[in-house]
C-alpha cells in the first residue's frame, strides 16, 4: 500500500524499527523467505514491550532466529507446519495453525490487512518492476494488502515470467541483501516410490495437465514421465527439479507455457534456471488451484501424497502422533478439481510406515480427516491401484484391502466389523 514514488533504501535493522507491540507482520516463506528481515525482526522483539503476531507459511531457515522468541514476544499464525519436512524446529506450543486449503489461504491473505509485510524480490528491471521470483501464489497480494512493505532485494532471486511483478512504488523500504536462496528439502524417491510411480504413469493420458504435490512419489512420477513416451503435458501447481527434467526432455507443450505454477521449489540450480525462463509461467493461487481455472485445462490429473487412508476412503494428510505436521496445502483443492469432466485425482502412499505400521487403517479419527471419502477417487500403493469410483462402501473397503500390505490384511479384515 506504499504511496511513495521511490522507497527508502535502509538497513534491515532500520526497516524493522517500524514494528511496534500489537502489530501483525506478514512474511513470505519457503525458499522465498526474507531471511535478513526475519533476523532483524527477531532482534527487534527484544526492544518491544509487548508481543507481535507473525503470519506466514513454512520457513526453511527463519525458525532459527524466531523460535527463541515464540510465545512471549511473537505469536505465530501459520498455514503450514514444518514437522514432516524439517522435523522439530523449536516451535513448541506457541503456534496457531490455520487449517486452510491453498485457495482458502489466498482468500485469507486477500481479506487481511497486516501492518507490515516482509517480502523478498528480485532487483528491479529498467521500468522499476521487481519480480516476486519463485513464489507467486500469495506473495503479491500479501504485499498489496499491507500498510507498510519492506522488500529484501536479492540479486539471487530470479526474475520470473507471469504475474510476478511489483513496482518499486509499492514498497516503503528496500533492504539490499545478496545471499543464496535456501534449497527446498525434497527427499529422494526410493525403490517403493518408484514402484508406485510405475502404477501411476499408466493412468496419465497424453495431453494431460499434471499436478504433483510435495513428496517422493510425485517426484518419481515426473521422473518416469520424462522417459515414458508421453507428450503434450502441462505442469501446474509447483515446479521442482523433476519438473524441469520433464520440460527439458521435450515432453511438455510447446504451443504455450510448459508449466503454469505458483511455486518453484528445489535446488539452487533450478532457481538459476528459471530466471527469465519463458516456458515457466507463475500465477497466483486461484489460477493454479481454483476450480474455474482448472476446468479450462485439458485432462487434469493430480498426484498427491497422504499419511493415512482408512477403509472408507477418508484421508489424514496432516496429523501424526506428535500433532499437527505439514499443512493442507492444495491437496483438497485438487481433489475437488478431480471431480471435473475428464479429470482424475490420485492419492499415493506406501502401504506401511518405515517402522512397518500399516498406512491403510480401519478408520481415521473423525478429528483428523483432511479429505472426506466422497473426494477420494484412486488410491495407489506399491501393492497396486484401488479405483474407488462408483463402488459401494463394502467394495471400497475390499479394494483398499487389496493394496494394503499383505502382513496387515488379516487385521484390517477383522477390524471391518468394528470400523
Amino acid at each position: 500500500m506504499a504511496t511513495t514514488t521511490h522507497p527508502r533504501s535502509v538497513t534491515a535493522t532500520e526497516a524493522l524499527s517500524v514494528v511496534e507491540p500489537g502489530m501483525t507482520v506478514a512474511s513470505t516463506s519457503l525458499s522465498a523467505e526474507p531471511t535478513a528481515l526475519l533476523h532483524a525482526l527477531a532482534a527487534r522483539t527484544k526492544d518491544l514491550t509487548g508481543p507481535i503476531t507473525l503470519v506466514s507459511g513454512m520457513f526453511l531457515e527463519g525458525y532459527g532466529a524466531l523460535s527463541p522468541h515464540l510465545g512471549h514476544d511473537i505469536h505465530l499464525r501459520t498455514w503450514f507446519m514444518p514437522q514432516t519436512l524439517l522435523g522439530d524446529v523449536g516451535l513448541g506450543p506457541h503456534v496457531d495453525f490455520l487449517p486452510l486449503s491453498w485457495v482458502q489461504t489466498y482468500r485469507y491473505v486477500q481479506a487481511s490487512s497486516p501492518d507490515v509485510c516482509l517480502i523478498q524480490v528480485s532487483p528491479a528491471d529498467d521500468h522499476g518492476f521487481h519480480s516476486v521470483g519463485i513464489s507467486a501464489s500469495v506473495n503479491k497480494v500479501l504485499a498489496q494488502r499491507a500498510h507498510t512493505v519492506i522488500a529484501q532485494v536479492n540479486p539471487q532471486m530470479p526474475y520470473t515470467c507471469g504475474d510476478t511483478l511489483l513496482h518499486e512504488s509499492e514498497f516503503d523500504y528496500i533492504v539490499e541483501h545478496n545471499a543464496p536462496l535456501a534449497p527446498f528439502p525434497h527427499r529422494r524417491p526410493d525403490d517403493i516410490d518408484d514402484v508406485i510411480a510405475g502404477h501411476i504413469v499408466g493412468l496419465i493420458p497424453d495431453g494431460a495437465t499434471i499436478q504433483g504435490g510435495i513428496g517422493k512419489v510425485p517426484e518419481a512420477v515426473l521422473k518416469r514421465l520424462a522417459t515414458s513416451g508421453h507428450s503434450d503435458l502441462l505442469l501446474t501447481s509447483m515446479l521442482t527439479d523433476a519438473g524441469r527434467e520433464l520440460i527439458e526432455a521435450g515432453v511438455c507443450r510447446s504451443d504455450g507455457p510448459a508449466a503454469i505454477v505458483g511455486e518453484i521449489a528445489g535446488s539452487a540450480e533450478l532457481y538459476r534456471w528459471v530466471d527469465h525462463e519463458s516456458r515457466v509461467n507463475l500465477q497466483p493461487a486461484p489460477e493454479t488451484h481454483g476450480l474455474k481455472a482448472l476446468s479450462a485445462r485439458r485432462r487434469f490429473v493430480s498426484v498427491n501424497s497422504t499419511l493415512e487412508v482408512d477403509l472408507f476412503g477418508q484421508l489424514n494428510s496432516e496429523v501424526v502422533s506428535q500433532g499437527q505436521a505439514g499443512g493442507i496445502g492444495g491437496s483438497v483443492d485438487f481433489m475437488m478439481a478431480g471431480q471435473l469432466d475428464d479429470a482424475l485425482s490420485i492419492i499415493t502412499l506406501p502401504s506401511t510406515t518405515a517402522r512397518g505400521r500399516s498406512r491403510i487403517i480401519p478408520v481415521v479419527d473423525r478429528g483428523l480427516v483432511t479429505a472426506p471419502r466422497t473426494l477420494t477417487q484412486v488410491v495407489v500403493t506399491e501393492q497396486g491401484v484401488a479405483d474407488l469410483r462408483g463402488l459401494t462402501v463394502g467394495e471400497r473397503a475390499q479394494a483398499l484391502l487389496a493394496v494394503a500390505h499383505p502382513d496387515h490384511r488379516d487385521e484390517l479384515r477383522a477390524a471391518l466389523g468394528t470400523a
